[in-house]
């Protein structure tokens, strides 16, 4: 018989709030672009790498962050990192240089790296593991909420404010934060939950150091695969939901900058969807391999329509990428298998790996998108900022197309892993 669960969802809410603030930090640059490229002076690519600082700060953290979960336990390391994203969001605010602009995004994603992790560490704790694909649902429901608040809500909040006011505003979340953590969140579970965990995870809970933990994750070919398909899987969010898609649909397909940001706002909204239902659809068919084949068939068929339409009305932009985050939800049941076939003592490690690869396509790809659309520019300014047309944004974003088609044929050759226990 299970034990009582009522006290881990209460410590895996204060966690996922924290990823639902860090994820409203990580989008909002996305509804700034032009009053970011006017007030640093600054081109697609050059600014496409300071927003790519925060990836930059995120991912460089990931295995240091899984180790020390793994190792002192989340509750003080996630109330820092939620102090530490204040502070960021504070000199961003303040910044006059992209120097400094750059800095402090790379501080937000710094202390960003804790917070899916957190999530994953305290949910393979928390719960038996006949749980974690629905841990990992709802807290991507709950953290693309902050997603959808970063988008069209935050594109209001910088209309009326100015970006810099706005990104004041949201620097306040994180003392709160930080409060309900320190209060709420303990390390371990009662001991009799503790007991039923370890006796039910797949390959037990071994103490393994940190470097022969590092070798047992890494060993694994199927651990290479799922962070192979993660990074292509997670261009659509970081390319064009977290930088660029507000940005093509408003010179695409002739958006105001409300309307774009609510496609991307209902992008996120899909995803916080698609990630709970996929969970659901996989624990009833006991399959994970058949939400990551259907997440990147589905959302390759849905970014296509979007990209090379010659013109999409709203109402269909917002249906397509509505459907396209339903589909991109199903691929984080790739952090359910890579905490299924690793030990308990490294699964902070692992699902770090998995996060790691995974974000990276926001380095790569954020300024990769913005020097294509340089390379196709054709000297055309307004108030001293650079236009694309539409024939450059649209060869810019075939990147993300070409990253869905890899991450489907990553899909056909993950082993399947679904726990087969009750």
């Amino acid at each position: 018989m299970v034990p009582s669960l009522a006290r881990s969802w209460i410590v895996w809410a204060c966690a996922a709030l924290f990823f639902c603030y860090q994820f409203l930090l990580r989008v909002a640059p996305s509804v700034m672009t032009q009053e970011l490229m006017g007030d640093f002076a600054v081109d697609a690519c050059t600014l496409g790498i300071l927003t790519s600082l925060y990836s930059c700060g995120y991912v460089g953290f990931q295995l240091p962050v899984g180790s020390l979960l793994d190792k002192f336990g989340p509750r003080r390391l996630v109330s820092i990192a939620a102090l530490t994203c204040s502070i960021g969001s504070l000199l961003f605010s303040f910044a006059d240089t992209v120097i400094v602009g750059a800095a402090s995004r790379f501080l937000i994603g710094a202390g960003s790296a804790f917070g899916f992790l957190s999530c994953m560490k305290l949910g393979t704790l928390w719960f038996p593991p006949q749980r974690i694909s629905l841990v990992v649902g709802l807290t991507l429901l709950l953290g693309t909420s902050g997603g959808v608040a970063g988008s069209y809500p935050m594109s209001f909040l910088v209309d009326a404010f100015g970006w810099r006011e706005a990104t004041q505003i949201t620097a306040l979340g994180g003392i709160f934060i930080a409060l309900l953590i320190a209060l709420l969140v303990r390390d371990h579970p009662p001991q009799s939950l503790e007991i039923y965990i370890n006796k039910h995870h797949a390959i037990g809970n071994p103490s393994l150091g940190l470097w022969k933990g590092f070798l047992v994750i890494i060993q694994k070919r199927q651990t290479w695969l799922l962070a192979f398909y993660g990074f292509m899987m997670y261009v659509p969010l970081a390319g064009f939901a977290d930088m660029w898609g507000v940005p093509f649909l408003i010179n695409v397909h002739h958006m105001d900058k409300q309307m774009a940001s609510l496609s991307t706002t209902l992008l996120y909204m899909g995803v916080g969807i698609g990630t709970p239902l996929f969970a659901f659809l996989s624990d009833r068919l006991k399959r994970f391999k058949i939400a990551l084949l259907c997440a990147s068939i589905g959302t390759l068929c849905a970014f296509a329509i979007v990209v090379y339409s010659p013109f999409l009305p709203p109402s269909l932009a917002h249906s397509t990428l509505f459907v396209a985050g339903i589909m991109l939800g199903g691929q984080f049941m790739a952090f359910s298998i890579v905490c299924e076939i690793n030990p308990l003592s490294v699964s902070g490690m692992a699902a770090g790996f998995q996060n790691l690869v995974s974000m990276t396509s926001g380095i790569v790809f954020q300024p990769f998108i913005g020097q294509l659309l340089d390379l196709f520019w054709e000297n055309g300014y307004e108030h001293g900022i650079r236009l694309y047309t539409k024939a450059a944004y649209q060869i810019a974003l075939t990147s993300l197309i070409v990253a869905l088609i890899f991450a489907t044929l990553a899909a056909i050759f993950i082993q399947e892993a679904y726990p087969e226990r009750e």
